[in-house]
């Protein structure tokens, strides 16, 4: 016997993260006036307008401490399960948090 051949969106990975990339309004610039310090805590938002250094979607809506500022990039401390993960992404992709 052969089973019936599946029709309609393949509901894999690429299905998953094309939802994160559908925003599409202008971008302003008020994202890149805001100024981290080391060992503040930073909200990781994917902003899908920005390809560069996008994290992982497993990565969305997680806290980090921040360990590095660079000029266009943030080193974050991720806790993802019982590890410590490093995440080094643009300013494009993190919010302050609590704010």
């Amino acid at each position: 016997m052969t089973t019936k051949k599946p029709s309609g969106h393949s509901y894999g990975f690429r299905h998953k993260s094309r939802a994160v990339l559908t925003i599409k309004q202008p971008r302003g610039v008020s994202f890149l006036l805001r100024e981290y310090h080391e060992g503040d805590r930073a909200l990781v938002i994917i902003d899908p307008r920005q390809h560069k250094s996008i994290p992982h979607r497993r990565y969305h809506g997680k806290v980090g401490i921040v360990r590095n500022v660079g000029r266009r990039t943030v080193t974050l401390d991720v806790k993802l399960g019982n590890k410590t993960k490093t995440l080094i992404t643009r300013l494009d992709h993190i919010k302050p948090f609590g704010v």
